[in-house]
């Protein structure tokens, strides 16, 4: 009989078993890095602080503002006018993460098990991986986004054993199956003081797309040149030999069978639908076809961020040598944690920027100053610029983007953006069509921005401004100069809550508009609300959460009216009875009315700004 003992640790207990080993459990410490959060960094309601700590609201089921919440869900901003086309979509595999959230934890371990605590909407993650901090990264857990009843729930997949200890782990999520937005309470982490034993060290087995895989330990260094094997790269062992390891053409042979009667253009076009990882064990066949697999037509467009947990500055610097014609880049996620630095980026860009008209960076923790002087320098055709979540660019950084006049995207969500340089770059972009400046909350006065989109940027088709506190109707009104304007995001804009004529403005001004989002404006009336009956026809989706005001017959006319109405979200509106909503539904089968739900006795967010 084992004699346990108990000791607490600050985020969870440990308990001393057998050998003197130590099962540690604890809960989070803190949220280190995250893509998007439904709250603003100047609160803590619906942000990822709330996943610290012990579960507060588990197992109550319910939209909690102590949970973390992401941003999206469903397929809904997949088909909004301002979203964006996937970037060599054949090389993210079955498994698409849209959204994460780093954790860190107090002691280090041997995972064993992981509980995610899920008190509304649950389903969402895709995978769970371990890190030392330094780089490395293994997949403890992964697999397809679940259609969940409604109830919370621990999940507590089961999990791969790892040969490091770790504090820190990435959770992945994947929101498409989603009826409305995803919440997490907790995150527990159960580890050992020392590894779990092996019954077959020296095999791998790997899923991918749908085959069977058996990877054996080889005589390639790979974790000498990708400074780790995570479990991610096991999917993609034979993309990281061909980057990483210089293949030695002496020792291959010529012949290609069949394909040797095919033309090069042929087996070309072929390869053209092939993710890296395929296209990698191409190039090993013989020279033939490593002449034909690094053919640089075949990395025009290169999507990298399905590899963030293995790409490091080694792999880039390799790649570049496929990339004299890349037009469209995605390192979204990639190289965080030191695993590519600044100057890496510059050196690349340098070399293979000249003809980029896309450059995602997302999340990019090592993008600065001198990586943006270097794509507005290089980059002179750039149309699309993602920076969202990237803090080390100082408005001095920004500055730089003024000298490009050909930008169609640029998304700044939750970046250190400021008004003066955001004004250049409005100036100097005549050709805008799509901003995001959600959660941008160095810029002093929005109004001044508004204004400046409405004077420079006729073309304009979408605008973010979630969660921007400075938005007044004054800024609301000049974006009535946009007459393409299809999208407008005014959530909890709270200086736009009492409105005045500001909303009869934007529907004269924008009549195409297809996707207004005005959640917790709780100053809207139906009388605000009736010029978008008149003027903009189009409305597909709607967001009027926490309009406290709105009535039954408003919705019901916007129901009625718009034939093209797929989402409306009336969450919180408080002269909107369940019963009611109930009807709409089977009165409407073709909308999507959502509808947020909450325990009794739980006070709404609504009530405290």
């Amino acid at each position: 009989m084992v004699d346990f003992k108990n000791s607490w640790i600050d985020n969870g207990f440990a308990i001393k078993g057998v050998d003197d080993e130590l099962i540690i459990e604890q809960y989070v410490q803190d949220a280190l890095d995250f893509s998007s959060q439904y709250g603003s960094d100047i609160s803590i309601s619906y942000t990822a602080y709330n996943i610290s700590g012990r579960p507060s609201k588990y197992p109550d089921y319910g939209d909690f503002p102590q949970a973390f919440v992401m941003r999206t869900y469903g397929k809904w901003w997949d088909e909004a006018p301002s979203r964006t086309v996937n970037i060599m979509p054949q090389n993210s595999g079955n498994i698409v993460s849209q959204d994460y959230i780093d954790v860190t934890f107090e002691q280090k371990v041997y995972p064993t098990k992981v509980s995610i605590y899920e008190t509304y909407n649950p389903g969402s993650v895709v995978r769970i991986s371990a890190g030392d901090g330094l780089g490395m990264w293994k997949t403890l857990w992964e697999g397809e986004p679940q259609c969940v009843g409604p109830s919370p729930r621990i999940f507590s997949p089961e999990i791969a054993s790892i040969e490091f200890m770790t504090c820190l782990l990435r959770i992945e999520f994947d929101h498409h199956q989603l009826d409305y937005y995803t919440e997490l309470d907790a995150i527990l982490l159960v580890g050992s003081s020392s590894p779990r034993k092996k019954a077959d060290v020296g095999k791998i087995t790997a899923k991918i797309k749908g085959m069977t895989i058996n990877t054996f330990n080889n005589e390639i260094d790979i974790a000498n040149t990708l400074n780790s094997l995570s479990s991610l790269a096991q999917h993609y062992t034979a993309l990281l030999e061909d980057i990483n390891n210089e293949i030695e053409s002496s020792c291959l042979v010529s012949c290609s069978g069949p394909f040797d009667l095919l033309p090069d253009e042929t087996i070309l076009r072929v390869l053209s639908f092939l993710d890296l990882a395929s296209l990698s064990r191409c190039a090993r066949v013989n020279r033939h076809f490593n002449r034909l697999a690094t053919d640089t037509m075949l990395y025009t467009q290169l999507n990298l961020k399905p590899y963030w947990s293995c790409l490091n500055a080694r792999a880039l610097q390799t790649l570049s040598t496929r990339c004299q014609h890349l037009q469209k880049l995605d390192l979204s996620w990639c190289g965080n944690y030191a695993m590519i630095t600044s100057p890496d980026i510059v050196e690349f860009i340098q070399g293979c920027g000249k003809l980029l008209t896309v450059i995602r960076l997302n999340s990019c923790k090592y993008v600065d100053n001198r990586c943006i002087q270097e794509i507005a320098i290089t980059c002179r055709n750039l149309k699309e610029l993602c920076l969202r979540n990237c803090f080390n660019i100082t408005p001095d950084g920004f500055e730089n983007l003024k000298n490009i006049s050909t930008l169609e995207r640029l998304d700044l969500y939750r970046t250190y953006i400021e008004s003066p340089p955001l004004l250049k770059i409005l100036e100097a972009s005549p050709y805008l069509k799509h901003i995001n400046l959600g959660s941008c909350v160095r810029v002093s006065s929005m109004d001044i921005v508004a204004q400046g989109l409405g004077q420079y940027n006729r073309q304009l088709v979408s605008v973010d401004f979630w969660k921007t506190y400075s938005l007044t109707p004054l800024g609301v009104r000049a974006l009535s100069n946009c007459p393409n304007l299809e999208e407008v995001d005014l959530g909890w804009c709270l200086g736009v809550s009492i409105p005045g004529d500001c909303m009869s403005s934007l529907a004269n001004g924008c009549p195409k508009l297809k996707k207004l989002f005005m959640a917790a404006l709780r100053g809207i009336t139906d009388r605000d609300l009736l010029p978008f009956l008149k003027c903009t026809p189009d409305l597909e989706q709607v967001d009027l959460l926490g309009v406290r005001s709105i009535t039954p017959h408003m919705c019901l006319r916007f129901l009625t009216t718009f034939k093209s109405l797929r989402l409306f979200d009336i969450s919180f509106c408080d002269q909107i009875q369940e019963e009611l909503v109930e009807e709409w539904r089977l009165q409407f089968p073709n909308v999507s009315i959502k509808r947020s739900f909450q325990s009794d006795g739980v006070p709404s967010p609504f009530q405290h700004y």
